[in-house]
């Protein structure tokens, strides 16, 4: 019996130091926009909005008992097969979609408009400058009317940027516009990563559960090169992409090697993100994960 409970304490032991190891993964992130522009957090709003149908439509586990009991008597590789294609056929018709839309960066905000001003004048206005996607005239619910403001995302971003530059302090009817890239986020933050992952295994996760991942920094543990620091940023072709494959990873099912991973939007600079471990140290948010 005392060796019994020698080996009770010893495990216990283990469990406490283990999770003193994940208590020290205290990371951070930053919020480098630090803009209090009221349009470009409404703009981040509509996106995620717009992309709501993005979420995943469900897994197999939705099918109802009797499309499971029609099956039941068919050749046990085809219940299977078929199931799993039409699921695979539909995850590539939407990934396809996601990645249809214009890149991050293509989207402007216009501010300094006329109260007045029609859709119609605006996109006319626009449309001058190159080929329009989208264009959204912010208006007050109650009353309608224009509240000086729009976005317009363009199909590319070289005519994003050729929008700003053209329409930064441009009179337009008696008013001086305002233009700029409207920053929309495409950066996830993943937390509670398994250190033992190594870069090739959590790139294969991550790109087999959405389309457009375009850059994957798994923060290395600078005193054991061989192992994580438990968090990564990856950053995604456009919003459409990383909202979809931040609505799957917050699933509850979803899991890195048996751990439910933290995920969260990770803010770009207003220039390009500087992808470097030094970066990840800036501060955002702080998270703390513990094992219970």
């Amino acid at each position: 019996m005392a060796e019994g409970r020698e080996i009770e304490e010893r495990v216990d032991l283990e469990e406490d130091n283990y999770m003193e190891e994940i208590d020290d993964d205290v990371e951070e992130q930053l919020d480098e926009d630090g803009e209090d522009d009221a349009g470009d957090a409404h703009a981040e709003e509509n996106v995620e909005e717009e992309f709501e149908d993005s979420k995943p439509e469900g897994s197999q586990k939705d099918q109802s008992p009797e499309a499971d009991r029609s099956l039941a008597n068919s050749n046990p590789a085809e219940d299977e097969q078929k199931p799993t294609a039409s699921v695979n056929e539909e995850e590539k018709e939407k990934h396809a979609q996601l990645l249809s839309l214009p890149p991050h960066g293509s989207e402007v905000f216009i501010g300094g408009l006329p109260k007045d001003v029609m859709e119609d004048e605006l996109r006319d206005l626009c449309e001058t400058i190159g080929e329009i996607f989208e264009l959204r005239l912010m208006k007050d619910r109650d009353t309608g009317e224009s509240k000086g403001f729009a976005f317009v995302a363009f199909k590319s971003k070289e005519v994003a940027r050729k929008a700003t530059e053209e329409l930064r302090s441009k009179d337009y009817k008696g008013k001086t516009l305002r233009c700029s890239i409207s920053e929309t986020k495409n950066r996830l933050f993943i937390g509670n990563v398994p250190k033992n992952l190594t870069e090739d295994e959590f790139r294969k996760i991550i790109e087999e559960v959405g389309p457009g991942v375009e850059v994957i920094e798994l923060i290395k543990d600078p005193q054991t090169p061989t192992r994580n620091r438990g968090f990564a940023f990856i950053l995604y072709y456009n919003n459409a992409c990383a909202d979809y494959s931040r609505q799957k990873m917050l699933n509850a099912n979803f899991k890195l090697d048996g751990h439910t991973p933290t995920v969260s939007w990770a803010d770009p600079k207003g220039t390009p993100p500087d992808h470097s471990p030094a970066a990840a140290g800036q501060v955002k948010a702080l998270y703390v994960k513990k094992h219970t």
